[in-house]
């Protein structure tokens, strides 16, 4: 087998490369107004000091899911 190429054939896998490479730049372009960018999150009001452990909703469903 020789390992010169020949042109028809370079000139066949450019074509499909630039095909593939178009296809999915034009998923891309479809997609993106469909994306919602996320509202920038204001800050965290940081926990008073001496706040410790606070026994919550989520905590408890956490327990009782984790229970052997």
């Amino acid at each position: 087998m020789s390992s010169n190429k020949s042109g028809a054939d370079m000139k066949r896998r450019g074509f499909l490369l630039a095909g593939s490479v178009g296809a999915a730049g034009a998923v891309a372009v479809a997609i993106a107004p469909a994306v919602k960018h996320a509202a920038p999150v204001a800050a965290a009001k940081p926990a008073p000091e001496g706040a410790g452990y606070q026994d919550t909703d989520h905590v408890r469903t956490y327990y009782d899911l984790a229970r052997v």
